[in-house]
């Protein structure tokens, strides 16, 4: 079992690298269109709404995302991160717990400590 991030599907690869450059602009490109993110305790849909909260999130915590590891489960795939940015605690460890759809595209996004 690889720990690697190369083991990530394509679009949670690509969430985690738009997430570290901070570029929202192709959030369509990986998520589906009715995605659903919940993270602190809020719930987003749709890649618009997504793309907002990747901005914000971005803005206030400069956040990188380093994986530490990945588990796949049936319908899903938990991803261990270290997360360090301009917030208290960093760095931080988070799950992120993906579902993809059938095209291969983020239709559900967790993240909890």
């Amino acid at each position: 079992m690889s720990h690697s991030a190369s083991a990530l599907a394509p679009a949670i690869a690509a969430y985690i690298a738009a997430a570290n450059t901070r570029d929202t602009s192709r959030v369509g490109s990986f998520f589906a269109e009715d995605a659903n993110v919940f993270d602190e305790g809020q719930h987003r849909i749709g890649t618009q709404a997504i793309a907002q909260w990747m901005q914000d999130t971005a803005e206030r915590y400069q956040p990188r995302v380093e994986v530490l590891g990945v588990q796949q489960r049936t319908g899903k795939v938990l991803v261990n991160g270290l997360i360090s940015g301009t917030f208290p605690g960093s760095p931080l460890e988070l799950r992120y717990m993906f579902r993809l759809n059938e095209q291969g595209k983020i239709a559900r996004l967790d993240i909890s400590l």
